[in-house]
């Protein structure tokens, strides 16, 4: 699924924006994030952070790129 795909996903208050946005990205957020914080725990509470802003910012902003 491409990122405009899930950002009309989100803005529409459709709830599998989240899934779909760990499948393509869910990966990469944990790569990063264990980079920063070494500890599993953290970095699974750091991505569903991550996944929760998009929620709540996803609308009113809209991203160019979700990645």
């Amino acid at each position: 699924m491409d990122d405009n795909q899930i950002i009309e996903m989100y803005i529409s208050r459709n709830q599998k924006a989240v899934e779909e946005t760990n499948n393509k990205y869910g990966k990469y957020c944990r790569s990063v994030a264990y980079n920063f914080l070494k500890n599993k725990e953290d970095v699974s509470e750091a991505v569903n952070d991550t996944y929760l802003g998009a929620w709540n910012s996803i609308p009113p902003n809209i991203p160019e790129r979700l990645s």
